[in-house]
């Protein structure tokens, strides 16, 4: 039921990002420019985006907005949900580049999609070795194509209808997103190249400022051009969100789990398994995770002493908690969310950890 839901809703977000680029296209100034905007159009308006971000927006909108002014105002909320959609995909496009990853829903991350097409224009060209760097081009534009994303979310809640004061304060909330999500992308980074093994606590922490706040912003702000009470509305709503992006982040982690151990990334699975291990295979672990490269035996003795060690039904079983920890957080809305968005956001916990 609840996939059906999100599909429906999903078809209405793509099309006000279709209806979004063609007034972009329009504003459009110069030929070389267009060129890019028609690539970073391509890579947003993927059709496996799952646009989960902005419908929590426009949920959290219709939960607390009082119903006789729904009908009003849901054509300009619905462009404003965009932005959250945009920063999102900002930091798609940085986690991708940091990682150096090839594909994205189902299809090339931008940075290489840019490589790819920058390469196709030259294909019958002669155009000398030194030239050729088309790998660095990509790189290039991305850095860009990210920063554009983040700026043209930030535009669209400036630009919206809504009250003054209360487009400040979605502003506020959208760059916090931002903040929280280049801190965490920072502190990882720093963690993974000085060879710092993450805590759990951290592990949370970084869950949280990359993954989970994107899920608290976007009701946030929904919620405060709703005109919600900060305490009682959006403060238990925002905390639910919170615990299920740590949920979500897990599962993915658990999802990930072959290519994490290829990456010699250490997430959750590895920092559970440092406490559980015993001499024998904590040594083992040690001297795998040294390797340069790893091989296919290299992975499945990991992942078996993961296996042998529970820690994978460990981290399912603390994403549990948190899913059980956010329907908590939902019952101490008051006044309550309009009954459909209740039934909704109760129906979204269980579908984000199940996914």
């Amino acid at each position: 039921m609840i996939r059906k839901l999100l599909d429906s809703k999903k078809k209405i977000i793509d099309r006000e990002l279709i209806k979004y680029f063609r007034i972009l296209n329009k504003r459009k100034d110069d030929i070389l420019f267009g060129d890019f905007l028609t690539e970073f159009e391509e890579f947003i308006l993927n059709k496996n985006a799952k646009r989960l971000h902005s419908i929590l927006l426009i949920e959290a909108f219709n939960g607390i907005i009082n119903p006789m002014y729904l009908e009003e105002q849901i054509k300009e909320i619905r462009k404003v949900s965009m932005s959250i959609e945009l920063l999102h995909n900002a930091h798609l496009i940085q986690d991708d580049l940091i990682d150096d990853d090839a594909f994205r829903r189902g299809s090339s991350t931008f940075h290489k999609q840019i490589k790819k097409e920058i390469k196709n224009l030259y294909k019958n060209e002669d155009v000398s070795t030194s030239s050729k760097d088309w790998e660095q081009y990509g790189k290039d534009i991305g850095i860009l194509g990210g920063t554009y994303a983040y700026l043209l979310g930030l535009d669209i809640i400036r630009s919206s209808n809504f009250p003054q004061k209360l487009k400040i304060m979605a502003i506020d909330e959208y760059t916090e997103a931002m903040d929280s999500i280049l801190k965490g992308q920072i502190i990882e980074e720093y963690m993974q190249y000085h060879h710092i093994t993450m805590s759990l606590e951290q592990y949370l922490t970084i869950a949280e400022m990359e993954r989970a706040r994107t899920f608290d912003k976007a009701v946030r702000i929904g919620a405060i051009l709703a005109n919600g009470n900060l305490h009682y509305q959006i403060k238990p709503l925002s905390n639910a969100m919170l615990k299920i992006g740590q949920a979500h982040a897990i599962k993915d982690d658990i999802i990930d789990i072959k290519e994490d151990i290829i990456g010699k990334k250490k997430k959750i699975i590895y920092i559970l398994a440092v406490k559980n291990t015993n001499e024998d295979q904590s040594k083992i672990l040690n001297e795998i995770y040294r390797k340069d490269v790893l091989n296919e035996n290299d992975v499945e003795i990991v992942y078996n002493i993961f296996k042998e060690t529970k820690v994978i039904k460990i981290a399912e079983q603390l994403a549990k908690n948190l899913v059980f920890e956010a329907k908590l957080s939902l019952k101490e809305i008051y006044p309550d969310l309009n009954r459909e968005q209740k039934e909704f956001f109760n129906n979204f916990t269980d579908y984000l950890f199940e996914t």
